[in-house]
């Protein structure tokens, strides 16, 4: 049984089809990557997975359960996270206390607890900090623990990002283009940090990347979408060689032999 399985998912905006009857299946333990030219639909995708959009056509199951049609709050509890292309942090708050906020869905306690300062709260507040601390040392962030998160370096700032998903506990967690803005040394850091979520956590891995450097290195296996349709699946060396992804990105020329 897949971990996630994408059947005939499709997302319209008015006549536009931005994902266009796209399956594919991520097993559990794999390091899956989305790939294709801007505007192929990869973000639309990702949203429609993670509730953020209703699809217009087909489902999305995890771990054999309906996700097509939950709000994003459920599909977090149920144990999917996601990180963003543009960096969505609480800039005004502290590094800890974003890990603090991802945390929010697993704290336990009602309005009777807050009042109250029930001895319940108090244990789960311990919890809470002593997870987050790990997650930061896990992410080597401890150091800035009590920097406001918008005067972290951008790529500290995007292992936040990935830190405070990590704070959900999922079983998968969707990176959508992790590596855009990174520096040489920063990609090759971010490269270890996701084989470790695998290696180390067990947590399955559904990638949205432009460098190709990183897909081709750490993916298992990768589907290529070119407007909002799927043209290619396979392991990355299947991938790199098939002549409508040739096309996709260089376009027709680059498969036209020269004279």
């Amino acid at each position: 049984m897949a971990l996630l399985d994408v059947q005939n998912l499709t997302k319209r905006f008015g006549g536009l089809i931005a994902v266009n009857d796209a399956s594919f299946s991520v097993e559990s333990g794999q390091i899956f990557s989305l790939i294709g030219p801007n505007g192929a639909g990869k973000t639309t995708l990702f949203n429609t997975l993670t509730g953020m959009y209703r699809p217009d056509g087909g489902r999305v199951l995890y771990r054999d359960r309906r996700l097509s049609g939950l709000s994003p709050e459920r599909i977090a509890r149920r144990g999917v996270a996601r990180t963003f292309q543009n960096i969505r942090l609480f800039g005004a708050m502290t590094v800890f206390e974003n890990i603090l906020v991802g945390q929010h869905p697993h704290i336990r306690y009602n309005y009777f607890d807050a009042i109250f300062q029930t001895p319940r709260l108090k244990h789960a507040e311990k919890r809470a900090e002593a997870r987050a601390h790990e997650l930061l040392e896990y992410m080597g962030l401890s150091d800035r623990a009590f920097d406001l998160a918008r005067n972290l370096p951008y790529g500290a700032q995007r292992r936040l990002e990935i830190a405070r998903a990590l704070a959900l506990r999922p079983k998968l967690l969707l990176l959508d283009e992790p590596a855009a803005g990174m520096n040489p040394q920063e990609t090759d850091e971010l490269k270890q940090v996701i084989r470790r979520l695998r290696d180390d956590r067990s947590i399955t891995v559904l990638l949205i990347e432009h460098h190709m450097s990183v897909v081709m290195e750490i993916s298992d296996r990768v589907v290529v979408l070119d407007y909002g349709k799927k043209i290619a699946e396979g392991t990355p060396a299947e991938v790199r060689n098939i002549p409508a992804v040739i096309e996709a990105y260089l376009g027709k020329g680059a498969l036209e032999k020269p004279q």
